[in-house]
C-alpha cells in the first residue's frame, strides 16, 4: 500500500471501504456494493483499487503496519490512540473527550497477531446501552442516556494479550463424611469420618486475556467477557477501516500476575470440584506453578462511552462481538435517599394511620 492509508478503496466507485459489522464485510457507503476481504485481497485487472498485489511476509507487514497507521497521544489523560493517516489532529479522546494530537508515526512491533472484528454495529450499542439503563432511569445523573450522551459511543478495538499456559499443582483438604447422628435430650450427637484428600495433576490454558491498556479498567474489561475465540482472525489493516484501536503499553511482565493469578485460581476451583461426596470439606494447602507461557497480542472490540458528571469520569464498555454490556452508573444521590428512606417513612405513617383508624371504630 504505497499511500500508507489503512482504508481500503471502492472496486465500483474509489470511494473509502470501511468494515461492516452489520455484514461482516466492506460496503462502500456510496455506492452501495459489498466486498468480501477476500475479494479486496485478489489483484482485480485493471483496477488500481485492489488493496495487494501479493502476500507479503510477516517483516513487510510490520513495516506495512508501521507506514500505515499514525500514532495520537491525548495530552488529558496519556491515553495512546492508533488511528489511520487520514484522521486529523482534532480528533477527540474516547476516555476523557480531549483534543488529541499526532505524535508520530507508529512502531511495527505492536502490530497485533489476531483480531476479533466487529458483529455489533453503532445502531446495536444504542438500543444495547437504552436497554440498560430503561429500568435505572429514576435514579439516573440528569441528561445521562440522552441522544447527546449516545452520540459520544465510539467503537474502539483494545489491545489485550491472550496467553497459553500449562499450570502445575497439587490440592490437599480435610474431607468430613457423616457416620452417625444421634439425638438425646436437647442434644444430638454426629459421628464423623476425617479422610485426607489429595489432588495432584496439570491442566492446560488457552487465550487467557488480560486487557494491555493501562488507561483500561480492568474491573470493566473482565464484566464484559467472554469473548468468543471462534471468530478469532489473523490480524489486518483492512479490520481497521472505519475504527480507531488503542497501542498497548501494558507489557506481557507486567500482566504475568494477573494472568497467574486467574489460571491458578481456575485450576484450584477445578481440583476442588473433582471432590464429592462428603458432608463438608476443607482445602488446608495448595500450590499451582505456570509453565510453558506463550502470549499472542489480540485487538478486540468494543463500544465505549465515558461521561463525566460532577467531576468524575465514569466508563462503560459493550462487547463488539457479543453485546455484554458493563459500567458503573452515576446516580441521582438526592433521588436514591427520597427512596431509600421516603418509601420506609411512608410505609410507617399509612401503618399509624390504619391504627389510629381502626382505634376509633
Amino acid at each position: 500500500m504505497d499511500n500508507g492509508i489503512v482504508a481500503y478503496k471502492c472496486p465500483a466507485c474509489g470511494a473509502s471501504l470501511p468494515y461492516s459489522a452489520e455484514t461482516s464485510d466492506f460496503k462502500c457507503e456510496y455506492c452501495g456494493s459489498h466486498f468480501s476481504k477476500e475479494q479486496l485481497d485478489t489483484p482485480i485487472e485493471g483496477n488500481t483499487y485492489s488493496a495487494f498485489e501479493e502476500q507479503p511476509d510477516l517483516t513487510e507487514k510490520q513495516k506495512e503496519f508501521s507506514e500505515a497507521n499514525k500514532l495520537y497521544t491525548c495530552p488529558g489523560c496519556g491515553a495512546s490512540v492508533i488511528t489511520d493517516s487520514e484522521l486529523s489532529a482534532s480528533a477527540e479522546c474516547y476516555y476523557c473527550h480531549s483534543p488529541v494530537v499526532l505524535s508520530g508515526r507508529l512502531s511495527g512491533e505492536y502490530r497485533p497477531d489476531l483480531i476479533i472484528p466487529f458483529k455489533k454495529t453503532d445502531s446495536d450499542a444504542r438500543a444495547q446501552f437504552n436497554e440498560w439503563i430503561k429500568k435505572k432511569k429514576f435514579f439516573l445523573a440528569r441528561g445521562f442516556g440522552s441522544p447527546e450522551t449516545l452520540n459520544k459511543i465510539q467503537g474502539i478495538y483494545i489491545p489485550f494479550w491472550l496467553a497459553d499456559c500449562c499450570v502445575e499443582g497439587k490440592l490437599t483438604a480435610d474431607a468430613f463424611k457423616k457416620i452417625s447422628s444421634i439425638r438425646k435430650g436437647d442434644y444430638t450427637y454426629v459421628t464423623q469420618a476425617k479422610y485426607n484428600v489429595v489432588r495432584e495433576g496439570s491442566l492446560v490454558f488457552r487465550r487467557i486475556p488480560a486487557d494491555a491498556s493501562s488507561r483500561a479498567d480492568d474491573a470493566l474489561m473482565d464484566s464484559i467477557e467472554p469473548f468468543n475465540y471462534n471468530d478469532l482472525e489473523q490480524f489486518d489493516l483492512s479490520y481497521l477501516s472505519g475504527h480507531n484501536a488503542q497501542r498497548y503499553d501494558v507489557t506481557k511482565e507486567q500482566i504475568f500476575e494477573r494472568v497467574r493469578k486467574r489460571a491458578a485460581d481456575t485450576a484450584q476451583e477445578s481440583f476442588r470440584s473433582s471432590i464429592s461426596g462428603y458432608s463438608s470439606l476443607t482445602v488446608t494447602s495448595s500450590s499451582f506453578n505456570i509453565t510453558n507461557i506463550n502470549y499472542k497480542q489480540a485487538m478486540l472490540p468494543m463500544w465505549f462511552l465515558t461521561y463525566k458528571y460532577k467531576g468524575k469520569m465514569y466508563f462503560f464498555a459493550m462487547n463488539g462481538q457479543t453485546g455484554k454490556f458493563g459500567g458503573t452508573l452515576p446516580i441521582n444521590k438526592p433521588k436514591l435517599a427520597l427512596f431509600s428512606f421516603g418509601i420506609p417513612i411512608a410505609a410507617a405513617l399509612l401503618i399509624h394511620l390504619a391504627f389510629l383508624l381502626l382505634g376509633g371504630l
